[in-house]
């Protein structure tokens, strides 16, 4: 009785390794894509409740208050790539008291835009 394994069983062997290898290293990217994805739209996120706060909670808001906010959330870490594209405040009504804010915020990283609206009744506005 001979001991060991023939020369085709052991390729077969290390055929069947490499292919599960590159299966999982195929994997692996796809999944660290998905991951750099997941983060911009979660980055953008963050950025649109902060400034969704500072609108309705801020006295006096203005959209030179919005912008010097957002620039110094890009010292920490993931926001460096958050731009303000532009903010623009317009009256709804004859009143001031009530102003919807247009924010546009980017990512500069994979140049993705957020756009969206917040609502801000500010009684003790002039």
């Amino acid at each position: 009785m001979k001991k060991g394994f023939t020369l085709s069983e052991i390729v077969i062997v290390m055929a069947i390794i490499a292919l599960l290898m590159t299966s999982g290293i195929s994997l692996i990217i796809q999944y660290r894509g998905m991951s750099a994805r997941l983060e911009v739209v979660t980055n953008l996120h963050s950025a649109k409740l902060m400034v969704e706060g500072i609108v309705r909670s801020t006295n006096r808001v203005s959209e030179a208050n919005i912008i010097s906010r957002i620039q110094q959330l890009s010292e920490y870490p993931g926001f460096e790539e958050v731009t303000v594209v532009s903010v623009d405040a317009t009256s709804v009504g004859d009143t001031p008291t009530k102003r919807v804010f247009r924010v546009v915020l980017k990512d500069e990283r994979v140049s993705r835009e957020e756009e969206f609206y917040v609502y801000r009744f500010d009684p003790y506005a002039e």
